[in-house]
C-alpha cells in the first residue's frame, strides 16, 4: 500500500489540482457509482485462510490446464520429443556428425507428418506450461482511485506515469504455453535436412535453431479475484451440506466475499462490464435469500457453481490451438 500512495502522491505534486474533469474521468467516476457504489468490503472468513486460497486456485488452474491438454496427451509427447531430437540433431552436426544428424533429422520430419496426419484440425500443440502469478492487493475504491489517476496522468501528457499506474494494476495468474507450431515447423526441418544433404552444414544449423526460435508462447491471464471467488462459493455449498450451529452465518459470509471478489475483477477490467458479471451477483444475492429463509439450496448451489465456471471457461481459458 505504501508503494501505490506514493504513486498517489506523486501525480498530485507533478500534476496538481485540477478542477476540471474531463468527458473520460466523469465517465470512470459514473461506472464507479453505477456499478460499485455500495461494493464495501465483507468482513473477512475464517473457514479458509489466504494461504489456503492461494494454494487452493494455484492447483485448480493447473488441473484445469492440464485436463484441457488430457486428450491431446499423446501429441504433446510425440512433441516434446521433437523438440528434444532438434536439439540433438544441432549437437551433432556441431560436432560434424553429419550422416547421424541427416538421419535424425529424417526421423524427426516423418514424426511431423505423422503428427499432422493425426492432428489436422490442430495449429499448435502445447510442450511446456509455466505459472505466475501477478497479484497487487487492494479494495474497491483503491482500483478506482488509481484507475482515474492514470486517467489524469494521460490527459496531462504524463504518459509513462500512467503506464506504470495501469501496469502494476492486476491481480492474476499467468499461464505461459510454449507450443509447437504445426504450420511452419516440418516445413523447416524439410529444408534443413536438404541443405545438410547438399554439405551445407551452417546454413542447415542456422535453420534448424530458427526452427527451435519459432516456437510460440501463448499467455492466458486468469484473474485471481474471480478464482477466489469461485472457491468461496465452493466451500460455501459444503457449510451448508454440514451441521455447524452458525452454517446460515458462515455461508452468507462467504457468499458476501465471493461476490466481492467478482465486484474487484470487474472493476480490475477482466472481462466486459456485461451482464455476466449481473447475474453472477443476481445469483449470489438469490442463494443468499434462500439460505436465510432456510430454503433448499443445493439446486442453487450446483447452477450457480456452473455459471461462474462457464464465465471463467469463456473468458479466461482460451484455447491455443485448435
Amino acid at each position: 500500500m505504501k508503494k501505490i500512495g506514493l504513486i498517489i502522491l506523486l501525480i498530485v505534486l507533478m500534476i496538481g489540482c485540477n478542477s476540471n474533469k474531463t468527458n473520460q474521468q466523469n465517465s470512470i467516476q459514473m461506472k464507479k457509482e453505477q456499478i460499485h457504489k455500495n461494493a464495501a468490503k465483507p468482513a473477512g472468513q475464517k473457514q479458509m485462510t489466504e494461504q489456503e486460497v492461494k494454494t487452493k486456485v494455484a492447483e485448480n488452474v493447473k488441473a484445469t490446464v492440464e485436463a484441457g491438454q488430457e486428450k491431446d496427451s499423446v501429441a504433446i509427447k510425440q512433441a516434446i520429443e521433437i523438440i528434444a531430437q532438434t536439439g540433438d540433431a544441432i549437437k551433432l552436426i556441431n560436432e560434424n556428425k553429419t550422416d547421424e544428424a541427416e538421419k535424425l533429422m529424417a526421423k524427426i520430419v516423418g514424426e511431423l507428418e505423422i503428427l499432422m496426419a493425426k492432428n489436422p484440425e490442430v495449429a499448435l500443440i502445447p510442450v511446456n506450461v509455466t505459472y505466475e502469478t501477478r497479484d497487487l492487493v487492494v479494495d474497491i475504491p483503491t482500483v478506482y482511485e488509481l484507475t482515474e489517476a492514470a486517467q489524469k496522468a494521460m490527459d496531462e501528457g504524463y504518459y509513462q506515469l500512467a503506464r506504470k499506474i495501469l501496469s502494476d494494476l492486476a491481480s492474476e495468474i499467468v499461464v505461459k504455453t510454449t507450443n509447437l507450431p504445426l504450420a511452419t515447423y516440418p516445413d523447416a526441418m524439410k529444408l534443413a535436412v536438404k541443405l545438410l544433404s547438399e554439405g551445407k552444414k551452417d546454413e542447415a544449423m542456422t535453420v534448424l535453431i530458427g526452427a527451435l526460435n519459432t516456437l510460440i508462447v501463448v499467455e492466458q491471464h486468469i484473474p485471481l479475484p474471480v478464482l477466489r471467488a469461485e472457491e468461496y462459493i465452493k466451500l460455501a455449498a459444503l457449510v451448508m451440506e454440514g451441521d455447524d450451529k452458525d452454517k446460515i452465518e458462515i455461508a452468507v459470509n462467504l457468499l458476501e466475499n465471493a461476490d466481492y471478489q467478482l465486484k474487484l475483477a470487474e472493476a480490475l477490467g477482466y472481462g466486459k462490464r456485461d451482464k455476466e458479471y449481473k447475474e453472477l451477483a443476481d445469483a449470489i444475492e438469490a442463494l443468499k435469500k434462500a439460505i436465510q429463509e432456510k430454503q433448499e439450496t443445493k439446486g442453487m448451489f450446483e447452477d450457480l457453481k456452473k455459471k461462474i465456471d462457464a464465465f471463467k471457461t469463456r473468458l479466461f481459458f482460451n484455447k491455443s490451438n485448435g
